[in-house]
Order: structure tokens, then sequence, then C-alpha cells
């Protein structure tokens, strides 16, 4: 079934197309990856689906309802939820306050019942910080909660990022590079992780560079260039292209990790 549906999608600046005329659909259950070298608009792409950009043709569909140009926090209360290439931390918090602070946009008491300290607040409170913790704990940082965020290692703090946007509740995660920067040992316990998101009910779309993760971890894989899809298969007719490994300079031990 369909979860995501991009249909013509297209955006420009200035002179400069930086998407064009994109289609393609992610399916409820799936790990799609989008991939192409540096300026392929894959950035945009996904800007446009969270409700960062809105583009200047096309249509977005989610969960068979038009979210084409929404605001951010609206397509992400319908359940796209992104998390992005630099984690945004607050360095002297614990990473259960970073979770925390997460999930108070999703709480219902409201700003009164905060103020007055209703007991309906208290115990919206009390459960927030429960489901913090588990999500933590489902993610391995659970034996680092207290812990500072500046005193975290880089695979820990995008951890972290997957674990505020979970407290979103998303139907669709989307992962911006979420490989960037890993020694080995931190990517394949990331690529473990993201698996067991997907296994939990919660459809992936991530964009990456890393070519060794992505073919290991896609059900399918959408390739782009100048904008423009190129390609679109399982892992192993996307590495065979010809389209993609030209796109890539014929680089394909390199790039396309064959």
């Amino acid at each position: 079934m369909s979860l995501l549906q991009v249909s013509s999608l297209s955006k420009r600046f200035g002179g400069l197309q930086a998407v064009d005329n994109m289609s393609f659909e992610v399916r409820a259950g799936e790990i799609l990856s989008v991939i192409g070298p540096n300026g392929a608009g894959k950035s945009t792409l996904f800007k446009m689906i969270a409700g960062a950009l809105k583009p200047n043709s096309g249509e977005i569909y989610f969960d068979s309802r038009r979210i084409t140009g929404q605001p951010q926090h609206i397509v992400a209360q319908k359940g796209v939820v992104r998390t992005f290439q630099e984690t945004t931390i607050f360095r002297e918090m614990s990473a259960l306050e970073h979770v925390v602070i997460a999930h108070h946009l999703q709480a219902t008491s409201g700003a009164w019942g905060a103020f007055v300290n209703s007991g309906r607040s208290r115990r919206e409170e009390e459960a927030i910080r429960q489901s913090a913790a588990e999500i933590l704990n489902y993610l391995g940082l659970g034996h680092v909660q207290n812990e500072a965020a500046k005193n975290l290692p880089h695979g820990y703090l995008r951890a972290l990022g997957i674990a505020m946007a979970l407290a979103a509740k998303p139907k669709l995660l989307l992962l911006d590079e979420p490989f960037a920067g890993m020694n080995p040992e931190e990517t394949d316990r990331a690529i473990e992780m993201v698996r067991g998101i997907c296994m939990r009910g919660v459809t992936v779309l991530l964009v990456e560079h890393d070519m060794r993760a992505v073919m290991r971890i896609s059900h399918r894989i959408v390739a782009v260039s100048f904008g423009r899809k190129i390609a679109e298969g399982s892992p192993q007719e996307i590495q065979n292209n010809p389209s993609v490994i030209e796109a890539y300079l014929g680089r394909e031990d390199d790039e396309l990790g064959i």
C-alpha cells in the first residue's frame, strides 16, 4: 500500500531547477532511500515533503491526503516527521530532557494546565518522561539518558536526533543523512537501529551518501541527478543501472559500494 505519493514535483530557485518533475511513491512498511551526487536536489526534495519548502508545481499526498505546500508543523502533526543533517541540541541538557521537550509538541493539557500544575498536567508529564525513557532504551541510549548532550559521541547524537523525531509518533520518518560522519561500528549500529524502527511499524524515507549503508538497508532506492529521477528499483537494480553509474562518474567500487 502506498503511504506517500510524490507526483510531478518541481522546485526552482531563480534560474536553477533544483527538482524537476519528480514522481515516486513510498510504500507502507518499507525503507526507501533517495541517492544522488551532491547538488542532485535530494535535500530540496526532502524539504518539500516535510513542508519546509513549497513546490512550484506538482503534488504530495500522504496517507491519501494532500499535504502539498502545507506548513511543516501541520505535516508533522499528520505523521511526516523529519530529522536533520546537523543535530540541533541544547548542549547542557541531558538526553532524556531532549526527548521530553520533543514530546511536549504532542502534549494536550495546554499552557494553563501546566501553569496551575493540574492533575492532568502532572499525569501527562509523568507519561512523557516514561515514554522518553522507553524510546532512549529502545535506541540503545538508556545508559546515557542522564548524560549532558555535550558529552555524547557523534553516533549517539545522531541517535538522539532520531529519538526526538520518534517522540512525535511519526508514521513516516524522514532521515536526512543518518550515517554521515560515522565510523564503521557506529554505522552498523545505526543500520540496525533504523531497521528496528521500520520493524516497529514506522515507514522510513532517507537521503544518504554512504552507498554501502544504503545498499544494506534499503528495500528500494530512487536515484536522482540534476533534479531528475534517473532510476528506481531494488539495490541490485540500482547498482547495475548504467544511468546511475554514469551519474557517479563510473566509480562503482568507491561510490556505489559494489
